[in-house]
């Protein structure tokens, strides 16, 4: 057996938390010699404080993993609780950063002080094309992302390459978090007369893109988190040349997007229908 300190070095924890956990009465020593009080523990004693270390990151409180190990939860039942919750640790993590990500980008366009930096704005015609599309409220941007890597997902694999053209997301709704009304889809060389299903009963279907006299347009490449510093320019130009928007935002992506995980960088138009201020 060995003394509470020898022990705290082959667990990896501290003296502290053990004789807390003493206390408690959550794992007592193996052995107490009467005459000095010395706190004796055993290698044996490992996988119950392994156990409990494991609970305790899954955030349950003390009661609640004294009752889980005195009722011996097995092995794999801890496996299963600990692979949710790394699921949802790698989830935040992704989640934070994004979110540094918007920041940087964001303090990127305060430096920037309104210059349109390095972009070229091209004002163009818009013609009308087949466009196989699904147009849906979203309830959350990430519901929306999920159903842009499935339609590119799917477009890819049953629609010829020489039929179809780029993927195209138009916005019929304000830039919002949630309830974002979009339509998703690829315009076409070539009408597609079948109807292809996606999930959620929801179905992708050949329409017409509305041809539009005249769009401002702009190209980037880069992360998509940083795409508001392209809008920004293009909203700068818009208004120093005297344009108004007149209709739905589209974004237009030269190379089909995010089809690897983490795959964040994108090849893009933004285009903004446009008319001259009177």
């Amino acid at each position: 057996m060995f003394r509470i300190g020898e022990f705290s070095q082959i667990a990896r924890v501290s003296g502290r938390l053990l004789r807390y956990y003493d206390s408690i009465g959550l794992l007592r020593p193996e052995h107490i010699d009467t005459q000095t009080g010395y706190r004796h523990y055993s290698a044996a004693q490992l996988p119950r404080l392994n156990r409990i270390l494991a609970l305790k990151d899954l955030g349950l409180s003390l009661d609640q993993i004294a009752k889980l190990v005195d009722n011996k939860i097995s092995t794999d039942e801890i496996r299963g609780m600990l692979m949710l919750k790394k699921a949802e640790v790698e989830q935040s993590l992704h989640e934070e950063a994004t979110r540094l990500r918007h920041i940087e980008s964001r303090l990127q366009q305060i430096e920037q002080q309104g210059a349109l930096a390095d972009y070229d704005v091209v004002l163009k015609p818009g013609r009308a094309r087949p466009f196989l599309s699904v147009r849906a409220t979203f309830p959350l941007f990430a519901d929306a992302f999920a159903m842009v890597q499935e339609v590119a997902r799917v477009v890819t694999a049953q629609v010829p390459p020489q039929s179809r053209e780029h993927m195209i997301v138009v916005a019929h709704s304000d830039f919002e978090e949630e309830n974002l009304d979009l339509e998703i889809g690829f315009s076409l060389t070539q009408e597609v007369k079948k109807s292809i299903a996606l999930s959620g009963r929801l179905k992708l279907a050949t329409h017409e893109l509305p041809a539009v006299e005249t769009l401002a347009t702009l190209a980037r490449t880069g992360a998509a988190s940083e795409t508001h510093l392209a809008t920004g320019a293009l909203g700068l130009w818009m208004e120093a040349n005297g344009y108004h928007v007149s209709g739905p935002c589209r974004e237009v992506f030269i190379e089909v997007p995010f089809q690897k995980p983490g795959q964040e960088n994108v090849v893009m138009e933004i285009q903004f229908p446009v008319t001259k201020a009177a």
